[in-house]
């Protein structure tokens, strides 16, 4: 997961982990961010299917051709 993050870059990185790790909400992420708090669902919606796309490549990769 941590390799999965990496490779999202430090804007994805920094809003999953404010959400999902310290628990933070959307005004509190946004505030420090500087971007409205209704923006941060969707930030986080797209920065999640990049985690995914990640991991999915790196199962398929992982399997034996």
């Amino acid at each position: 997961m941590r390799a999965a993050l990496d490779t999202v870059g430090d804007p994805c990185r920094e809003i999953l982990d404010s959400f999902f790790c310290r628990d933070e909400s959307y005004r509190t992420i946004g505030d420090r961010l500087e971007i409205p708090a209704g923006t941060i669902a969707s930030r986080i919606s797209r920065c999640l299917d990049k985690v995914r796309a990640e991991l999915d490549g790196r199962s398929r990769a992982s399997r034996p051709s």
